[in-house]
């Protein structure tokens, strides 16, 4: 009976065993799967700052490339505005310019012509005076 015996208790023993070793398993699956789900809520929690500290970061980037674009669309805006008033300044005075040459070239052909109206109206003259004298050689 021994044998018997010593078989059972050594089932009994291998069955204890066996028993532990699924416990110790389970505890330890228990603790692992555990053991992920902290990881993993830690990751999300984790990754969900970052996101935030992302989008905060990426609007105040935002936020001052605006205030650059403005600040930059200002200074051309003036610069375009005082370039047109130079242009508009330059225009007048190349108007005015071209007006007062004309006035002066007028004045110049208005005296050219009396000019020449004066030397034809000498040229008459010395013309009906040679006249008259060669008319009275003829008539005398």
């Amino acid at each position: 009976m021994s044998d018997i015996s010593s078989t059972t208790r050594m089932n009994h023993a291998k069955e204890a065993i066996n028993k532990r070793e699924t416990f110790e398993m389970r505890k330890m699956g228990d603790k692992l799967e555990n053991d992920i789900k902290t990881v993993q809520e830690t990751n999300v929690k984790e990754v969900n700052k970052l996101k935030k500290d992302y989008d905060v970061q990426f609007s105040q980037v935002k936020s001052e490339n605006e205030t650059k674009l403005t600040k930059l669309r200002n200074s051309w805006d003036k610069k375009i505005n005082e370039e047109n008033k130079r242009y508009d300044k330059l225009l007048t005075d190349l108007k005015a310019n071209q007006t007062d040459r004309l006035s002066e070239n007028q004045m110049n052909n208005e005296q050219q012509i009396a000019k020449q109206e004066a030397k034809h109206q000498e040229y008459l003259e010395k013309a009906r005076l040679k006249f008259e004298e060669e008319k009275a050689k003829l008539e005398a």
